[in-house]
């Protein structure tokens, strides 16, 4: 009668647990946030996606693409491990869900630490609508805003990186935003970009209420013990600038995610009225 009870308890404790783990690692969430800007007259919508890993969200990434559709955005930016290093297979897939999304809307594109190949930048080169930022400045208008996108390629930093090295210092007249796949925010702080958009940092995959990721950077509870600024999924603000940090939609290495759902992004700069 007991073991009887222990596989019973066992039964509805993985009924609980499997939906629960599936809906944390395979259930699309729409993640909107406006972020007050003084740069810009008319509102600018963006579509913010990363790290997707070669992972599928139904046929050709279908539910990626809807909800994206559905928000109408001006502007797409793709930051970068859009598959996992060494998976030569995933090459074209990621490449053909980039051009499903130009087809929505201008595609900006920085590569991460993992879609570093040749074979997938030259592709992307090629794609209609879409500009791959390695190293490279955009100048654009959206919605009568002067706009200024600058994307960087780095999968690390060296001690004598200074964005000033490739690059002239930003407009100030203009709306200026960075795409970077790392979100170190230590680098770019001498650089007059007003925003910047990053990855990488899968949200730490597994969060707590109120104490944010179990595991980042190195630091077990950062929120409890990081030294210095956090930068693990969300807008934070420092040195006059503003960054946003997507936790990405894959579930590189594992599916592990917990209270955390692979994310799309909508992004609506907004000028701040006056109350």
């Amino acid at each position: 009668m007991k073991k009887r009870k222990k596989i019973i308890s066992s039964l509805l404790v993985l009924s609980l647990l499997v939906p629960s783990w599936y809906i944390g690692n395979y259930s699309l969430k729409l993640n909107e946030v406006t972020i007050p800007c003084d740069k810009v007259e008319e509102s600018v919508k963006i579509a913010v996606i990363s790290d997707l890993h070669g992972d599928s969200f139904g046929k050709d990434n279908r539910k990626i693409t809807d909800l994206i559709v559905g928000s109408k955005p001006d502007l797409i930016f793709v930051l970068g491990d859009m598959y996992t290093r060494n998976r030569y297979d995933k090459i074209d897939f990621a490449v053909g869900f980039v051009e499903r999304l130009s087809e929505m809307a201008q595609t900006f594109v920085v590569t991460g630490d993992h879609d570093t190949d040749d074979e997938y930048a030259d592709k992307i080169r090629l794609l209609q609508n879409v500009q791959l930022l390695d190293y490279k400045k955009t100048d654009l208008t959206v919605n009568g805003n002067d706009i200024s996108i600058y994307g960087i390629n780095n999968v690390y930093f060296t001690p004598s990186f200074d964005l000033h090295n490739e690059f002239d210092e930003p407009d100030p007249e203009r709306l200026n935003i960075l795409l970077a796949h790392l979100p170190e925010t230590e680098r770019y702080e001498g650089f007059g970009v007003d925003l910047i958009f990053s990855g990488d940092t899968h949200g730490g995959l597994i969060r707590l209420p109120l104490l944010g990721p179990i595991y980042y950077n190195g630091y077990l509870l950062p929120k409890l013990t990081y030294p210095d600024r956090m930068t693990d999924k969300g807008l934070y603000s420092f040195d006059n600038k503003q960054i946003f940090v997507t936790s990405g939609l894959g579930d590189y290495p594992v599916p592990l995610r917990i209270l955390n759902r692979p994310e799309v992004c909508i992004i609506t700069l907004k000028k701040e009225t006056d109350k």
